[in-house]
């Protein structure tokens, strides 16, 4: 009961959003955002952000500095665009007899 108390005003104070280490901006529906705020230390969960539009991971990281505790969580794609393909130069530098 007091979770889903804690839950509640997180979701009405955030209204879903959350910022990265990187202080990105991301936003999650609310059944996401459940999930994400119910998340175990250092554990990984991916939901789609509803601002990027594609799926992101999430990691969930707990610090504890000087009496106090801070809640980091990382984002990241995990589907990463590969670079495009360079230039074949094995075939270009052979003669064609």
């Amino acid at each position: 009961m007091i979770l889903e108390t804690l839950f509640s005003m997180a979701i009405f104070i955030t209204g879903g959003h959350l910022i990265d280490t990187k202080l990105g901006l991301h936003h999650y529906s609310d059944e996401d955002y459940k999930e994400i705020f119910y998340l175990k230390n250092n554990k990984s969960i991916s939901k789609k952000c509803i601002r990027h539009s594609k799926v992101e991971t999430l990691k969930k990281v707990r610090h504890t500095r000087e009496g106090g505790s801070q809640t980091d969580f990382q984002i990241s794609d995990p589907y990463p665009t590969q670079d495009t393909s360079q230039q074949d130069t094995f075939n270009s530098q052979r003669t064609n007899h």
